[in-house]
């Protein structure tokens, strides 16, 4: 945003050199970006903060070179000299329809004035950043919106329909011939200043073409008023559209800034153009908000800042900022101007204090840091506890965004799944909130394989989303997915490497069920939509399916680019990480030696590992102090439909060392338990 220091100078005493202007201006958070000489003037280049309307201005940045400097500050003269027996209220009327899209309408009403070129001090002014002069009239406005910060329009009185101005929302099928020549179609949502027949200004952004001051101009409504934000920047989006005005609007002006604005112009049009001002101003307001006051502690500002400043510094700088302070140091009661709409709390004062005070004399210590308390919620901290057990098990955590597209959602959903879509997407591609995290992971695992690196263990756990069976809105529920592909490593340089396999997720998710307390999922063989079938499980607890593990289909693995296998589950968690923790209770290891017993048992089928591991652990045997799958083999000497499961067997006690005897004797009574439970026969 271009600025002149000669048009800065009017308002306040400058620095002589412009490297201690830009030095100063940067130190109070106006960044200057450029200097550039144009003509026989310096122009700033200033990177003005979104939030700081106040500073878009000539005006408002020389209060914070005057407050910077403690320098006076001269206001630019708004007083108007009135023409006696010339009322405006005879000559035009001001209606508001929509008061929430415009809270104020001010008006002044300037007579006989002559249209013609602007002085050669206000066009070089104007010039220098980067505005076109047109007439004196039209300059006039331009140059008050930037000496004082709010825009204005001046609008031909003799060509408004009834002498009225009316704001309200566009008619269906209204149009509109902007100045810059171009028909915009409006819709309901726009925000227009209309007269008694037709649109003539799209409010906050542009004028019509219908109106506006030529040479031949004599009568002139000026008009100065607040517009509601949004509907400012909904307009000047849909249209394609960002003025100098616009950006001003968008951003919160102060709700009576239009004030003086508008007799400053008043004043200049009678003094530039020739014109009489008609007595009195047209203000149509709704009820205005009451200004904000705010309570500023210099117990505050010491905490925040780590000095202890005067009271007197900071009572000066608040006030030449515009704010009225009361009270004592203790407490100050200080209340807001309204064209400072950036400030709402009481850090925001110390703030500002801070920046006149100088930040180069704050002192460079670090502040006391205390280590942040831990979380007491259970569902963070039974989630912190599965991202550690998941850790251990050698995946990697992975963060998949929230949004995705409906194609790669779709591979994984049943006909009745119902996908959240977004009403308003950012893109194509980011449409739909997600209902299983499995597709953010694949694109994880393709970005890596792309790369290189083909063994990868990933895991991540965050919220699935789906439509309710009623009403609008989103179902919310955490998950775990684990993704895997790659050989892994070996343990041991005399190993070979292994694919992994739907076994590898089990073991997974029974140490993850295991480790974190949880019931233990019951797996049973199913179809997954995006699961090879034939390869593919459902997980169930108490009788409901909880979630699938199985390998990626090679259509589902295609469409992520992916040419090698790849497995992946995903499990609802929701309930589980809502149960109370674990108590974890230490068993110290014994310190005598075990004995190790293997057995081979030919058994049906239809008898699984999990029914093997309940009836070994339902058994009160004190020796018995652990046992595992080693083998599972099936040929021609096993008859079909069998096939022989060989456990090994650890036996131990915690107060002596067993003997052969007794470990032979407590081995068979646990295979004579076996096999009397289920049947078959030891091989």
């Amino acid at each position: 945003m271009l600025f002149s220091t000669a048009w800065l100078s009017r308002y306040v005493e400058l620095p002589e050199s412009t490297r201690t202007l830009t030095d100063l201006l940067t130190s109070c958070g106006l960044v200057v970006d450029q200097v550039d000489e144009v003509r026989n003037d310096t122009v700033l280049d200033l990177d003005v903060a979104s939030n700081r309307v106040d500073a878009m201005n000539h005006f408002g940045v020389a209060r914070e070179i005057a407050t910077a400097r403690r320098e006076p500050l001269r206001p630019p003269d708004s007083s108007v000299d009135e023409t006696p027996g010339c009322a405006a209220a005879d000559l035009a009327t001001i209606e508001i329809d929509d008061p929430q899209g415009c809270a104020r309408f001010v008006a002044r009403v300037i007579r006989d004035i002559e249209v013609g070129p602007s002085p050669a001090w206000m066009s070089e002014l104007l010039e220098v950043i980067g505005l076109r002069p047109i007439n004196n009239v039209v300059d006039i406005t331009n140059f008050v919106m930037w000496e004082l910060g709010h825009p204005l329009h001046a609008y031909d009185l003799d060509l408004l329909a009834g002498n009225k101005i009316v704001v309200r929302r566009a008619l269906p099928g209204e149009a509109l011939q902007t100045l810059d020549g171009t028909s915009r179609s409006l819709t309901a949502d726009d925000l227009v200043i209309a007269d008694a027949d037709r649109a003539i200004g799209l409010a906050g952004v542009m004028g019509g073409a219908n109106t506006e001051i030529q040479a031949g101009s004599t009568n002139v409504l000026l008009e100065g008023a607040w517009f509601d934000p949004q509907l400012v920047r909904n307009s000047a989006q849909r249209l394609g559209m960002h003025t100098d005005a616009s950006h001003r609007f968008e951003r919160t002006l102060a709700i009576d800034g239009m004030v003086a604005a508008v007799d400053r112009a008043a004043a200049l049009i009678a003094e530039l153009a020739g014109g009489e001002i008609c007595q009195g101003r047209l203000d149509e307001k709704d009820q205005l908000p009451e200004p904000v006051s705010l309570s500023l502690r210099s117990s505050r500002v010491e905490k925040l800042l780590g000095v202890d400043i005067p009271e007197g510094d900071i009572r000066n700088i608040l006030e030449r900022l515009g704010f009225e302070v009361e009270g004592a140091s203790a407490s100050f009661l200080v209340t807001v101007p309204r064209h400072r709409s950036d400030i709402s709390r009481e850090e925001d004062l110390v703030e500002e204090v801070a920046r006149h005070y100088g930040y180069e004399r704050l002192p460079n210590t670090l502040p006391a840091l205390r280590a942040p308390e831990e979380s007491g919620d259970p569902m963070v901290l039974a989630e912190r506890r599965l991202k550690q057990v998941c850790v251990a098990a050698g995946y990697r955590e992975a963060l998949t965004p929230s949004l995705g597209r409906d194609e790669d959602q779709a591979a994984f959903l049943r006909a009745d799944d119902a996908p959240v879509s977004i009403a308003n997407p950012i893109s194509k591609a980011l449409g739909f909130l997600r209902a299983r995290l499995s597709p953010g992971l694949l694109t994880v695992v393709a970005h890596n394989v792309n790369r290189g690196q083909q063994d990868v263990r990933l895991f991540e756990i965050g919220n699935r989303f789906t439509q309710p069976s009623e009403g609008n809105g989103a179902i919310e529920r955490k998950a775990l997915a684990l993704i895997i592909c790659g050989p892994g490593q070996v343990a041991h340089w005399g190993e070979s490497n292994r694919a992994p396999d739907l076994f590898d997720l089990k073991g997974t998710l029974e140490a993850v069920a295991r480790r974190m307390g949880w019931p233990a999922w019951q797996w049973r063989a199913g179809t997954q939509p995006g699961l090879e079938d034939g390869c593919s499980a459902e997980l169930l607890l108490e009788g409901e399916v909880q979630g699938w593990a199985g390998r990626i289909s090679a259509e589902v693995a295609e469409r992520f680019g992916l040419a090698l296998p790849v497995w992946g589950a995903e499990i609802d968690v929701e309930e589980q990480l809502a149960r109370p923790a674990r108590e974890l209770r230490y068993s110290p290891l014994s310190r005598f030696p075990g004995g190790v017993r293997d057995v081979s048992l030919q058994l049906a089928e239809s008898v699984s590992f999990d029914h093997i591991e309940a009836a070994v652990t339902s058994r009160e045997d004190v020796s018995l102090a652990g046992f595992e799958l080693v083998d599972v083999y099936q040929g021609d000497d096993i008859p079909s439909g069998q096939r022989s499961l060989t456990l090994r067997f650890t036996y131990r006690r915690d107060d002596r060392t067993l003997t052969a005897e007794e470990i032979d004797s407590a081995h068979q009574a646990v295979t004579s338990h076996l096999l009397d439970e289920f049947g078959g026969k030891q091989r």
